[in-house]
């Protein structure tokens, strides 16, 4: 779910699914003069797919 949610936002420019152990991770592609990382942890937190973030 949290891939699907990354990918409709304005900015968002491409997102890879992979796993980190036996966690599902997404690294995600932006553009920072459209969106930052507290509107996509918002947005991921509202669409219950939020964790932590870890850059």
């Amino acid at each position: 779910m949290s891939e699907e949610v990354l990918d409709g936002l304005k900015g968002v420019e491409r997102v890879y699914s992979h796993f980190i152990g036996s966690k599902e991770a997404h690294t995600v592609y932006y553009d920072p003069a459209l969106i930052n990382v507290e509107q996509m942890e918002t947005a991921l937190k509202d669409g219950a797919g939020y964790l932590e973030t870890v850059e």
